[in-house]
């Protein structure tokens, strides 16, 4: 899940989050979710480059970027986490 910024919180659907996970995924949901993931993880890398003083070129400064870029995506993508989490019940 992730933490999203008052600002960048949307209400959506489930279906529509479905829908743009799906599109995400060029028609498959759990890829735009896993294209998610990566998009987050290349980003923290890239932060952690930058803390470290190694050069390189970003596509984000900061999380505020990010979620102004990926600020849909990443809704959607909490609604169908919690969506599919329900099915499985509580974790043991």
């Amino acid at each position: 899940m992730f933490r999203i910024p008052n600002f960048h919180q949307q209400e959506l659907e489930f279906s529509q989050a479905w829908e743009i996970m799906t599109q995400h995924g060029q028609g498959d949901c759990l890829e735009g979710m896993n294209a998610m993931n990566r998009a987050w993880d290349e980003y923290i890398a890239s932060q952690d480059a930058l803390f470290n003083g190694d050069v390189q070129v970003v596509a984000f400064e900061d999380d505020e970027e990010f979620f102004d870029h990926y600020g849909t995506e990443c809704n959607a993508y909490n609604v169908v986490h919690e969506g599919m989490s329900q099915l499985f019940g509580e974790a043991a």
